[in-house]
C-alpha cells in the first residue's frame, strides 16, 4: 500500500488504503479520507515540526493535492486529524511523485512522534448538506450510530428541509464507509472564528419548531432519539500553517 497527505499523502498521498449505505453521486459529491494520529506525550512539538518540514518539501516538489491538519480539542490523548477530499477513487489512488520525495521526512520526523494511527474514509452527503462555506477555524463533528437506517434517514431529511433556508448556520454529512467501531454518520458544523463560537445559536430543534410548529418538532425529535443508539462529539481546530492549499500558479 502506498502512504495518505503527509501520513496520509505520506501514508495517503502515498499509506493509502468506513459508506454504510450507497454512494450518493451528486455533482459535488466527494470522498473525505481521514488519518488519525494519537501522539506521544511530550511529542507535540516536534510533531509540528515534522508536519512542518513534510509541508515544505511537499510544496517544494510541485504538490498537488491539498490536506488540512486539525488538532482535536477534547478526548484521550493528544490527537491530529488529517483530511483530504477526492473527487472519485481514481484521483484517490492515483500516484503522487512529489509525496514519494518526501517519505523520508515521515519517516524520520513524523512517525517517531505517534503513538497510534487509525484511517477512514467517508463520503460527503450534498442532499442532507448546506452549500460550502468559507475557511472554518474550528469545527464541530456529531456522529451517530445508527439503529433504525429507514426512520434515521427520513428524520434527517425532514429536519434539513425544515431549515434549509432559515438563515441558521449549514450544517454538512457524510456517510462512513466501513471499519469497526466508527460512526454510521456524522454531521459537520463550522465556525469560522471563537467570536461565531460565543455567538448565541438557537439549535437545531428550536429553528425546527420555528418552521413546523412544536407538534411536529417533537415528533421529529423522538424519531431521531429512537433511530439511534448512541452519539457522541467532538471539536477540532484548524492548525492553518500546517495545512496545504494545494499548488498554486
Amino acid at each position: 500500500m502506498r502512504k495518505l497527505p503527509f501520513y496520509l499523502t505520506a501514508m495517503a498521498v502515498l499509506l493509502t488504503p468506513t459508506l454504510a449505505q450507497a454512494d450518493d453521486h451528486e455533482d459535488n459529491g466527494y470522498y473525505l479520507s481521514m488519518s488519525e494520529f494519537t501522539l506521544k506525550t511530550g511529542h507535540i512539538k516536534p510533531f509540528g515540526e515534522g508536519a512542518k518540514a513534510w509541508l515544505e518539501c511537499y510544496n517544494k516538489a510541485g504538490g498537488e493535492k491539498s490536506y488540512n491538519l486539525w488538532r482535536r480539542l477534547q478526548g484521550n490523548g493528544h490527537v491530529a486529524v488529517l483530511t483530504s477530499a477526492y473527487k472519485d477513487w481514481q484521483a484517490f489512488f492515483s500516484e503522487d511523485e512529489a509525496a514519494k520525495k518526501c517519505e523520508k521526512i515521515v519517516d524520520e520526523q513524523i512517525t517517531p512522534h505517534m503513538e497510534s494511527t487509525a484511517f477512514h474514509m467517508a463520503g460527503f452527503m450534498p442532499k442532507w448538506s448546506g452549500e460550502p462555506g468559507g475557511s472554518d477555524k474550528y469545527v464541530a463533528v456529531y456522529n451517530f450510530k445508527v439503529a433504525d437506517y429507514e426512520l434515521f434517514e427520513s428524520t434527517v431529511e425532514a429536519i434539513e428541509a425544515a431549515v434549509k433556508d432559515d438563515g441558521g448556520p449549514d450544517s454538512h454529512w457524510y456517510y462512513s464507509m466501513g471499519g469497526r467501531g466508527v460512526a454510521d454518520y456524522f454531521v459537520v458544523e463550522g465556525f469560522a472564528d471563537a467570536a461565531e463560537l460565543d455567538a448565541d445559536d438557537p439549535g437545531i430543534w428550536k429553528r425546527v419548531e420555528a418552521k413546523l410548529g412544536a407538534e411536529k418538532k417533537d415528533q421529529l425529535q423522538g424519531d431521531f432519539m429512537k433511530s439511534i443508539n448512541e452519539w457522541w462529539t467532538y471539536m477540532y481546530i484548524h492548525l492553518e500553517d500546517l495545512s496545504y492549499a494545494g499548488k498554486t500558479e
